[in-house]
């Protein structure tokens, strides 16, 4: 098995070094464009090439208080891929990178907090990453989905999610399976090439998703940006510790955060500015999409901007399952290749013809981890095409 439809798999083993250097030259190609597309969203347009590399060494002394092993996984890519070490790091760091327009430097260049800027005051000089009217600018859209036992026809725990992404990311993708040393669990993740860790689930039966948020907030750069923090949480061994590898502020940026365990608990974390809203499963269903639903979040004196997509798919995802009796895998697939509230709210987006290229969001990839049996399903594009079905960690037997 070397592939789910386009997307190659990529497995990897070893030291943290070893990993990275694994992943770096199996998926090289696609590391390469995973750095172009997503260095391209933000050096130019909201920093400088200096400013982004200023501010990735400054994340990389934090991510080496935080976890150190993440940084020679990030050196192991970067040699196997050819890249310097700053264009992976860069590329780990692209979530906060792409927030940052909310700081600001101070005369000798160093960057501050800054609570006083305003989407309106950028848009007046001339930003243009404001035109959707949000105040990140245009950026993925996900929706994650958490069925529980006490919910599902078979007993299991399910979670997965859609990822709303820019067209072009679809080349970027990889789906790979890490065996680590150490007593860590085994990881199995689908994300883009050259990032540490995206959405998936571990061989201790944890799954994760990751929803972006979006407020007025600055970066924290005293943080650990979100990638680091997935990895985090994939190396944890249950779900206590998955929510502290997150939780309590460590984050760089607001973003989101939903876990589930084969034991049969969902939760999301919604990471705030220095602190974090926690949702719980109720009935056995947890459903988040790109808003906050925690109350008082965000934090004051912070405001955030609820897009339409992000109410409908929240609501509408939610409703679909909630009027299920005993639900099954089909069924939360189903759900996830919805269509409902087409081109721009549905759960599974496809390429809006009126738009130019440059401005096609659509469902990059779909995901769905059965946790009690460790399978998983995905769906390389768009989940309404289907899914394929295996069991990740039975490709470390080979």
């Amino acid at each position: 098995m070397n592939s789910i439809g386009h997307i190659p798999i990529v497995i990897s083993r070893g030291t943290p070094y070893e990993i990275g250097l694994n992943h770096g030259r199996t998926a090289s190609d696609r590391v390469r464009k995973s750095c172009e597309g997503n260095v391209n969203s933000f050096i130019g347009k909201i920093i400088t090439r200096l400013e982004a590399e200023r501010l990735a060494t400054r994340f990389a002394e934090n991510v080496r208080r935080f976890r150190p092993e993440y940084l020679e996984e990030i050196r192991g890519i970067a040699e196997g891929s050819g890249l310097p070490f700053m264009d992976i790091m860069i590329l780990n760091c692209r979530t906060e990178l792409q927030k940052i327009k909310w700081n600001k430097q101070d005369r000798q260049g160093a960057w501050e907090l800054n609570q006083a800027v305003r989407a309106s005051e950028l848009s007046k000089a001339g930003d243009s990453s404001f035109e959707d009217g949000s105040f990140g600018g245009r950026h993925e859209h996900c929706t994650s989905i958490a069925v529980t036992g006490e919910r599902t026809a078979d007993g299991a725990t399910y979670v997965g999610q859609n990822w709303d992404n820019w067209a072009w990311s679809e080349d970027c993708i990889i789906f790979h399976v890490i065996e680590q040393e150490g007593g860590k669990p085994a990881i199995a993740y689908c994300g883009e090439a050259g990032i540490i860790t995206r959405s998936g689930m571990n061989s201790c039966g944890i799954g994760s998703c990751v929803n972006t948020l979006t407020t007025d907030a600055p970066v924290n750069l005293d943080g650990i940006p979100l990638q680091f923090l997935l990895r985090a949480v994939l190396d944890s061994r249950d779900l206590a510790e998955a929510v502290d590898a997150c939780a309590n502020g460590k984050n760089g940026a607001v973003n989101n955060i939903l876990l589930a365990s084969a034991s049969g608990d969902a939760l999301d974390v919604e990471m705030d500015t220095g602190c974090s809203g926690m949702l719980y499963q109720r009935d056995g269903i947890l459903v988040h999409s790109n808003h906050y639903e925690s109350v008082g979040h965000p934090a004051a004196p912070y405001r955030q901007m609820i897009s339409g997509s992000s109410y409908l798919r929240f609501h509408r995802a939610d409703r679909l399952l909630r009027r299920l009796d005993r639900i099954t895998k089909e069924d939360i697939q189903q759900v996830l290749a919805d269509h409902g509230n087409a081109p721009s709210g549905c759960l599974c987006r496809h390429c809006n013809e009126a738009k130019a290229s440059k401005d096609q969001l659509e469902t990059v990839m779909s995901f769905l981890c059965n946790l009690m049996t460790l399978e998983f399903s995905l769906a390389p594009h768009y989940p309404c095409q289907g899914y394929e079905t295996f069991k990740p960690f039975d490709l470390l037997k080979s």
